[in-house]
Order: C-alpha cells, then sequence, then structure tokens
C-alpha cells in the first residue's frame, strides 16, 4: 500500500539498508535504559508506504538524541553467563554476527529464539520487536544487533508447577487475582514487570495460558482491544510485541506459543494496570490508507510502529479491533 503523492519518491529497500547500516554505529540505548527505536521504525516507515525523504527526515531527526555504540573491546566471547549483562552488548552483536555468517540468518535465529525466548520481556519487549523488524527488513546486521539487545537485557520471567490450562479470559481472571506487589512498581515497563513477576503465586500462574493455534491471535487482539480503550503505553507494547512474535513464528522452538513470552505477557498485562477489554463498542473509524498517512507524518516511533503492527495484523487475522487501535494512536497526537 503506498500512500505517496504522484511527486513523491517512494523508500527503497536499498535505502532501508544504507540507513540500517550507518545505525550499526548507534547504541541499542540511550538516556539510560531506554531502547533505540530508530531501526524499528524505518523498517516500519517502508512497510507502510512513506516516502524516501520523509524516511530520511525522520531518521536524522532520531540519529540527533543516540549516543554511538561502545565499541567492541578484546574480551572473551559473549556466552549464556552474559544474558542479562548491558555492557556486553558489543559481544553479544559480535557472537550473533558470527554465528549467522556461520549458519546462515534463518539457523542463526533459530538457535538465538531457543535461548532467548525464555526471556521475551526483556527491556520491555523490545530485544524481541527490534529483532523482528530486522527480519522483516532482511537485514543481517540489524538482527545481530536485535538479539544482542534482547541477550543483553534479558528478563526470564519465573514459572514453575503450572497446573490445567486456562482460556484467555479465565488466565486473565487469575492473575489479577493475585496480589500487588508489596512495593508499589514504578519506573521504565520492565521494571513493573519484574516487580509483578516477583509477587506470590506467579509463577504457578504466568504459563498457563492455553497455547494452542489460537493463543497468539487471541492475546494479540486483548491488547488491541484494550489500548482501542485505553491508550495504556505497556499495553501498547504487547501489541507491538505479539506482531513480532506472529513474525518470527516459522523460527519458534516447538509450534505451541512459546511459554517464555506467555509469562513476559502475563507480567505486562499485570504492570499496565489496564483493565482488560473483550468487546468494542460501535464506532466510526478510519480506513486503513488515512490511518497509514497519518501515522508516516508522525514524530513518534510509537505510533508508526503500532500501526505497522496493527495493519499486518489486520492482514493475518482480519478484525476491526486493529484499525480501532491504530486509529487511538494517532488520536492521542
Amino acid at each position: 500500500m503506498s500512500i505517496q503523492s504522484p511527486a513523491a519518491t517512494p523508500a527503497s529497500l536499498a535505502q532501508l539498508h544504507q540507513l540500517l547500516d550507518a545505525g550499526m554505529a548507534l547504541s541499542s540505548t540511550y538516556r539510560g535504559r531506554l531502547s533505540n527505536h530508530l531501526p524499528m521504525a524505518q523498517q516500519a516507515l517502508l512497510a507502510l508506504g512513506a516516502s524516501a525523504q520523509r524516511l530520511q527526515q525522520f531518521t536524522d531527526a532520531q540519529r540527533a538524541v543516540l549516543p554511538p555504540q561502545t565499541p567492541a573491546l578484546d574480551t572473551p566471547p559473549a556466552g549464556p553467563q552474559d544474558l542479562g549483562r548491558p555492557e556486553r552488548d558489543a559481544a553479544w552483536r559480535a557472537h550473533f554476527a558470527t554465528r549467522i555468517a556461520e549458519l546462515g540468518a534463518a539457523e542463526a535465529l533459530r538457535e538465538a529464539l531457543l535461548l532467548l525466548l525464555p526471556g521475551a520481556g526483556a527491556i520491555a519487549f523490545h530485544g524481541l520487536i527490534r529483532s523482528a523488524h530486522a527480519v522483516q527488513a532482511g537485514h543481517e546486521g540489524e538482527l545481530a544487533a536485535g538479539l544482542a539487545h534482547w541477550a543483553a537485557h534479558f528478563m526470564p520471567q519465573p514459572l514453575q508447577g503450572q497446573g490445567p490450562a486456562l482460556e484467555l479470559p479465565d488466565w486473565v481472571q487469575t492473575l489479577r487475582a493475585l496480589p500487588v506487589p508489596s512495593t508499589p512498581p514504578a519506573g521504565l515497563i520492565a521494571d513493573r514487570m519484574w516487580a509483578w513477576s516477583a509477587v506470590p503465586g506467579f509463577s504457578s500462574v504466568a504459563g498457563r495460558l492455553q497455547r494452542g493455534p489460537e493463543a497468539l491471535r487471541e492475546l494479540a487482539l486483548l491488547a488491541a482491544r484494550s489500548y482501542a480503550a485505553s491508550a495504556n503505553f505497556t499495553v501498547l507494547h504487547l501489541l507491538t510485541a505479539s506482531h513480532a512474535m506472529a513474525v518470527l513464528q516459522p523460527w519458534w522452538p516447538t509450534p505451541e506459543l512459546p511459554p517464555g513470552f506467555v509469562a513476559a505477557a502475563a507480567a505486562g498485562l499485570l504492570a499496565s494496570g489496564a483493565e482488560p477489554v473483550w468487546t468494542l463498542a460501535s464506532a466510526p473509524v478510519r480506513p486503513w490508507p488515512v490511518l497509514i498517512e497519518a501515522a508516516c507524518a508522525q514524530d513518534d516511533a510509537h505510533v508508526i510502529k503500532l500501526t505497522h503492527a496493527a495493519w499486518q495484523l489486520d492482514q493475518r487475522w482480519p478484525d476491526p479491533a486493529w484499525r480501532f487501535a491504530a486509529q487511538r494512536a494517532w488520536a492521542g497526537h
């Protein structure tokens, strides 16, 4: 789908790859533990049909606030002992670049997901999301960077002693009956997710969602409807993370929705504090061309990424909820 005027030159995959090549010099984080959204939004803008000029303008504005990547030091190669160590990001980039060169991108990704999916919520899902955008971009350096971001901020959610599997509404209700953290969670989404994952009972409930063929679709639609009703920022990330899991599905270790993502989704739902919304009231909703054009004009990477995720999920699992979510993101800016 293109939203160009006749005079606009559309962005191209070659342009995106040039920008991603240049982005390898940028850090995966800025202002402490905030994720660099630039490569994710660049790929989303291309997919949404942004012009070459718009893609370059967005890139120039975003690059201005991003620090350079810390150079790789002559240190031991990254390994499992380095999971969750942000200072080892450069070593993890080197590790995944090597595995991609040795195995090819597809097999290296399959291997990486075995290691990383137990910590799917790493830095509030951005390792997962960045890796999925890299797959869609077809850029091996960016894939290594996304996987490294995930590994360096690895955050496994505890799972143990699971009982009978629960349908999504029962699972959500059981989660919401858990006691609140003793210290009110605050700060970044990842910190609030970690606080909720430590409450009594979380580890025995989080993984009990039925993980059959419809699980990801139902979870993503819950996120879309809840976001459309609330504009909750944490729920937004659950929606874009669900899209990322859909992109990566061909490389999942098993056909079922991986339990690490289910547990991270449980922590994200609790951390959001949002009321789950199962149905949306009937209301006017704009068509995709209008929503996409509005998103491409935005400087907020979250609006761009959510619109891209919702648009692609609507192509996979048609439902009005995706457009309602995209419209809510656009209307708030």
